[in-house]
Parts: C-alpha cells; sequence; structure tokens
C-alpha cells in the first residue's frame, strides 16, 4: 500500500486538502478553513465505502472514512470533502447524481494540480491512482450505462453516474470552468456540465484514412499529391474546416505551403494522417504563426506534439484564431 506521507487525516487536511480546494474554489483560505472545520467526521466500519452524509440544511456534513495513510485514501479524501463542501455551498438545493460526482471529481483534480506545482512526488503517485480508477470508472460502470441504455428495465446503479461526471471534471478542468459557480448550483447544475461538447467528443468519427506510404525520395512530386490528398481528406471531416472554398483557392493555398515547406501532417503510429497545421514565418526571425490546425478525428495534442517536434524548441510559435475574442494566442 503506497504511503501518502500524512499519518493523520487532520494533517492531509491542513496541508495539502484546504490549499488545494481553496486555490481551485478561489476561496480565501481562512474561509474555505472553516467549511472544512465545521464538517463531521466518523471512521467506517470495515468493509463500508466511504461516503457523505447530508443532514440537511442548517446541519453540518458528516464523512465517513477510515484513513490508513494511503495515497489511495489521500485521493478519497479529497473526493469527499468535495461532496461536503459542494453540500454546504449550494445551501442545501439538491443537485443531481452527475453533477454531485463532477464537484467530487474536480476535487480529486484540484489536489492532483495542486501537487503538480508543490509536491511533484506526490502528485506522481496520485496521478497513478488516478489512472488505475479510470479502469473502474471507464470499463465496468461504463458497461453498467451501456446496458442500462440498451435495456430500458435493467435495475439502476449509482456507479452509472460516474463516467459522464469523470469526463465533465476533466474537460471543465482543462477548460478552466469556474467551479465555484457549480459548486454553488444545486439543481441547477446540469445546466453547467459541458454535456454538449462530451457528446460531440464521443461522437467523432473513427479515422478511416489509409496508411501513407513512406516518403518517396526518388519521386518528390508524389509525395506532394499525397499530402494534398491527405490535408483534402482530413478538412472534409473537420467541422471548422476549408473544404467549402473554391477549389482553385483552396488548393492554390495548400499548395503554396507545401513549396514554403510550411505545412505539417501529423501521422499515428501505423503512419494514418490524424491532422496537418500550416504557418507563416516571420522575416528576419524565428517566428512562426499557425494558421490552420485541423484534427477531425480527436487527435489534437497528438497534432500539437508532432508539430512542436518537426518545428523545434526554439521556434516562437503564435496561433490564430479568428473565431476567438483574441486574434493571436500563444500556442502551446
Amino acid at each position: 500500500m503506497a504511503r501518502s506521507g500524512f499519518e493523520s487525516l487532520d494533517l492531509a487536511l491542513s496541508t495539502v486538502i484546504i490549499p488545494s480546494f481553496s486555490a481551485a474554489l478561489c476561496i480565501e483560505s481562512s474561509a474555505f478553513e472553516s467549511l472544512v472545520l465545521s464538517i463531521g467526521w466518523n471512521d467506517g466500519l470495515a468493509g463500508e465505502l466511504p461516503h457523505t452524509i447530508d443532514h440537511g440544511v442548517g446541519q453540518p456534513p458528516k464523512i465517513r472514512m477510515s484513513w490508513q495513510g494511503s495515497i489511495s485514501d489521500l485521493m478519497c479524501l479529497a473526493h469527499e470533502v468535495a461532496h461536503a463542501v459542494q453540500l454546504q455551498l449550494s445551501a442545501g438545493s439538491f443537485m443531481p447524481p452527475v453533477a454531485r460526482e463532477t464537484c467530487a471529481f474536480l476535487g480529486e483534480l484540484a489536489l492532483i494540480y495542486w501537487a503538480k506545482q508543490n509536491q511533484t512526488d506526490l502528485a506522481a503517485r496520485l496521478l497513478q491512482v488516478w489512472r488505475e480508477e479510470n479502469q473502474r470508472y471507464f470499463g465496468d460502470d461504463c458497461a453498467l450505462l451501456r446496458t442500462a441504455l440498451a435495456e430500458p428495465e435493467s435495475a439502476y446503479s449509482y456507479r452509472m453516474n460516474y463516467p459522464l461526471a469523470r469526463a465533465a471534471a476533466v474537460v471543465m478542468w482543462c477548460a478552466g470552468a469556474d467551479l465555484q459557480r457549480l459548486f454553488n448550483a444545486g439543481s441547477e447544475a446540469m445546466n453547467l456540465l459541458p454535456l454538449a461538447r462530451i457528446a460531440d467528443v464521443v461522437g467523432l468519427s473513427q479515422n478511416y484514412l489509409p496508411p501513407l506510404p513512406l516518403p518517396d525520395t526518388d519521386h518528390p512530386a508524389i509525395d506532394a499529391y499525397r499530402a494534398l490528398g491527405a490535408m483534402a481528406l482530413l478538412d472534409i471531416d473537420f467541422w471548422n474546416g476549408e473544404s467549402e472554398r473554391r477549389i482553385e483557392d483552396y488548393y492554390a493555398t495548400l499548395l503554396h505551403h507545401l513549396q514554403n515547406r510550411t505545412a505539417f501532417i501529423a501521422l499515428d503510429e501505423v503512419r494514418r494522417p490524424v491532422g496537418y497545421a500550416t504557418w507563416r514565418k516571420a522575416t528576419g526571425d524565428n517566428t512562426v504563426t499557425l494558421t490552420r490546425q485541423a484534427a477531425p478525428f480527436g487527435d489534437h495534442l497528438l497534432l500539437q506534439k508532432a508539430l512542436e517536434r518537426h518545428l523545434g524548441q526554439n521556434s516562437d510559435v503564435q496561433a490564430q484564431h479568428p473565431r476567438s475574442a483574441r486574434q493571436e494566442q500563444v500556442a502551446w
């Protein structure tokens, strides 16, 4: 059993839970400490799962869990404290289970993020627990949810809420959402969850493109035509695509980038195209401005990492997003 380094629950609360939560929820540390100190605590019974009990408006919630000082205990503590704080901040307004568990998973992410900034060894061990638990949440629990969707007569299990809640927590954390607003929301919380965005990601089609052959050094023109075809196919599937442009303008733009070596196609492990980027170079320095990034199958991170390696660490990379409030944003 991996140890957290916190032999007492009180030490874990004061050392990592209170500072990580107060930062994530933008609540002044002393005010957040008061919320935590008002929580009631009971040791969990043998074999009993940790849980938080709502005693109603005006009564502090109570957490039941045993503390052995393991990394799993620390992650569990973050989860249950998030439940208790959500109950306090929403002031008795009932929160649907998916939103309630989203708050709890955001508590875990707040702890991990704080540890990455302050205790990197602890962060690595917390991340290991997070990944191990993903196997349950997106494995058995996801199977329960799929069965319920396919068979309306199947029995309800609370664990059906976990896959969607965990996905929602990750999306909200990565987007920098207003977490305190969610914790306060109570019965309105479902309106704040990024359900449409999750549905969009789940609905992305699988990569159907064939692998690209290895570069043909004897026939570079063939490679260029293959690259043009690959970028066109990627654009056809990309929602914010260029496939609506006049064909001669579209072709001329891509050909210009190929001729100037300002186009890059990212490939997966079997050489299927997963996305492409184009850019323009500034005169006299290493600044490049990305003019397009298209990854229709959801491989945005793979595209960015591959592009970063291709351009090199010495490049100052800017990204243009025409639909953004800011026209230029730093990439990566």
